[in-house]
Formats: structure tokens, sequence, C-alpha cells
């Protein structure tokens, strides 16, 4: 199995140093300011003040629901969550704000007439205003260090990013974290996971496999980089924190590590690339059945502006095979049919006795560009999709078992060569 490292090599689950954070409720009427080492504590404290038993908490910006320990330990202090009960519906602080200003101000839906009068009758001064705009706003945009552009960076804790790019690369590695985690606590808290030890062994390994992976391609931190080099490739409008796995490894030299395990045919390879140009210009990928998006104006360059930047915060990165509803799922029934003795678990390209689950595709499912889209808010459907997993159970002449084996077997011998 992927028992990369053993029992003794993972770091132990503690809490962390009391920080600082604020806490509100879903209507915001109230906030607070708590200390907490954990997420069990912030639990408990928050469900204290708001008297809510049993509450959950959200980010604020975001809506992202935390579940995690270790996700919890890379947020920053003074983070403000939302805490509310079970089945509450928690609105970003940016949606809250829209639906202020639409119920109090009707008469901004009629802004649009009154503007394009004014424009047609100020036609010299305005193209004057605007190219001089857009000469600031270009000059704006090529600053990168905190000293440029000091407007920017209001707001954001973590003085250890000096630069827009190095911030950028952090809320991206804190998208697919997001969905490590999710993954995690899905997989863990099944019955299943509980009662079965086989069944734990096999999931239990499949995400430390799957750490190793993120950590070899820096959780994907050069998605949302205008610095990276290497930049997805889209069909033009006129067409159709790191974690330390090995204790005694520093993570900056173990992650270096699994790049060096990797081998030359990794397939994953290919998605780790930016979602923009070199100037930081993002543009909506479209609905998840949509080839490109239906809307020229869905464009954004959060390295612009600090407005931008937290506009950007409602652009969502959409699983098309959906994580939830599907890929989770399917992981779940292939390891059922591992665990059980009716000897159901085979390959179905080969006709023999399955070995393991393909790690590598549902690797690509969850985490990568294979099967995400970066969309605008208007073009994230959260409707159900009609799209299945292409996971499944794979046996010892399959491609991808030989890679995942050559794989292990690299990484082991570069560990033990280290160490």
């Amino acid at each position: 199995m992927f028992n990369l490292f053993s029992s003794k090599d993972k770091p132990a689950a503690s809490g962390g140093p009391l920080q600082g954070y604020k806490v509100t409720d879903v209507e915001r009427s109230r906030k607070y300011g708590v200390a907490a080492d954990s997420l069990r504590m912030l639990r408990a404290k928050a469900s204290e003040k708001f008297k809510i038993p049993e509450c959950r908490v959200y980010l604020a910006q975001d809506g992202v629901e935390v579940t995690d320990e270790e996700y919890f330990r890379t947020l920053p202090a003074q983070i403000l969550f939302v805490v509310a009960g079970k089945d509450t519906i928690v609105k970003t602080d940016f949606e809250l704000m829209y639906n202020a200003i639409k119920s109090a101000h009707t008469e901004l839906l009629h802004a649009g007439e009154l503007a394009q009068q004014f424009v047609s009758n100020n036609q010299p001064e305005i193209s004057k205003i605007l190219f001089n705009a857009q000469r600031g706003r270009d000059d704006l945009i090529q600053r990168s260090a905190r000293a440029e552009h000091a407007e920017w960076f209001v707001g954001i804790d973590d003085r250890a990013a000096k630069t827009k790019e190095e911030v950028m690369k952090r809320r991206g590695q804190d998208r697919i974290r997001g969905y490590f985690y999710k993954t995690k606590d899905e997989l863990t808290k099944c019955a299943m996971y509980r009662g079965s030890p086989m069944a734990r062994e096999l999931i239990d390994e499949m995400l430390d496999l799957f750490r190793q992976l993120l950590l070899g391609f820096d959780y994907f931190s050069c998605m949302f980089d205008r610095s990276c080099q290497r930049r997805i490739e889209l069909k033009p409008d006129n067409e159709d924190g790191d974690e330390t796995d090995a204790q005694r490894i520093p993570p900056k030299r173990m992650k270096l590590l699994v790049q060096n395990s990797l081998g030359r045919n990794c397939q994953i390879d290919r998605y780790n690339v930016a979602l923009c140009s070199e100037v930081g210009d993002f543009r909506c990928m479209g609905v998840w059945k949509d080839e490109r998006c239906r809307y020229v104006s869905h464009r954004i360059n959060p390295y612009a502006s600090r407005e931008n930047l937290i506009l950007f915060q409602v652009w969502n990165l959409d699983h098309q095979v959906e994580i939830s509803r599907t890929v989770l799922p399917s992981i779940l029934d292939n390891v059922e049919r591992m665990v059980s003795s009716d000897g159901g678990a085979m390959c179905k390209l080969h006709r023999r006795k399955g070995k393991n689950l393909s790690v590598i595709t549902y690797f690509l499912e969850l985490f990568t560009l294979s099967n995400l889209k970066l969309v605008h808010i208007v073009c994230h459907d959260k409707s159900i999709h009609e799209l299945i997993s292409n996971g499944t159970i794979i046996c010892d002449r399959c491609e991808e078992y030989k890679y995942i084996k050559q794989f292990q077997r690299n990484l082991r011998a570069k560990k033990d060569a280290l160490l």
C-alpha cells in the first residue's frame, strides 16, 4: 500500500499557539474577539457567546466552512469567522454588501442609462480622463513590492509577504489546501473508515500520497502567480504554507525531494500552470459544461488594486466532476469493493484482481486544472453536474499502478539517502 512514511515520521496532531481571532453572526450584528489555540476551542467559545449549540464556523471573506484542525492552523490571526447553526445559510461579506446596496438604493438600477447619456454628451473630456486613468492603472499593475503599492496590501497581515506575487501564491495554495482538508474530513468521518481497519489503511495511505503529491507541486501555488513562466492555454474569444511530512527533513528540501521523485512522465505536471497573463489578467473559463465564458466582461486583474483583490475572492474554482456529489462517493464506493469479501474488487481494464484505487486519476479530479475551472460568480453553476468520475480500481498491469509504485520507490530511496 501507500505507506510512504512510518507513523513515527508523522507530526503529532497537537494544538497550535494561542492566537486572537474575530467571530460574528450571520447578520454581522455582533462581533467578538476570542483567543484560541485550536478549532475546537474556537467553536466552544463561539458557541458560548452566540448561544448556538454545536455551531459551525465559516470564513467571512469567501464563505468556506472550516472543519479541519490542520487547515485552521494555516489561517492568520485576527481573521474573521462567521458562526452559524447546522442548517443556516451563510453569505460572504461581498454578498451581504451587494444585497444591502440593491435593497436600499433601487435608483442604482437606472444608473446605466444616466451614465450612457452623460458619456455621450461629454465624449472628449471622458476620453481624456479614461486615458489618464488607464495609464495610472497600468503603472499600479506593474508594481509588485509592498513598498511600491502599500494600499494593495492593506488588511494583509502576513508581513512575510513582501510582493503581490507571494500573496497570490498563498491564495492559490489556500484554495487547494481547502480541497485537501475537505477530502480528508469527508473520507475519515464515514462509518466504513471507523469500522474497517482495511478501509482505514486504504484511505489513510491514499491521503498520505495526496499530501506528498500536493507538496511536490507546492499546492499549485503558481495558479494565481503571474510570475510563473508556464501559463494555461485558452481559446481566444473569437474561437469556439508548507507542511512537513518527515520531521527530520526541512519543508523546502522535502518539497524538492518529492519533485525529484515524480519522474519524467508525470501527467500532473501539465496542470501546474498560471491561469493569468504575465500582467495578472484573469478571465472566466465559463460554466462547467461550456467550452468558454459567454460574457466578455468576466475579466479581472487582482494585481491592479485592493478592490480587485477583494472582488477576486468571489471568483470560484469550480469542479466540473463535482467533489462532494461525485468524486468522493466514487472513492468510498471503490474502497468498499476493495474491503468486501465477495470478490468485487476487479480491474475492468485487465479483468484481474484489483490492487488499489486509481490514486492519480482521483488526484487529478480533486486538485488540478484537469477538472477545475476558474469562474466568475455568475458562471458558478451549483446545480447537479451531469458528469461521472473516472476513478476506478486498478491492478498491477495498469500504467497508473506502475507509476505510483515507482514514485514510492524513488521517494523512499531519496529520503533514505537524505537522512
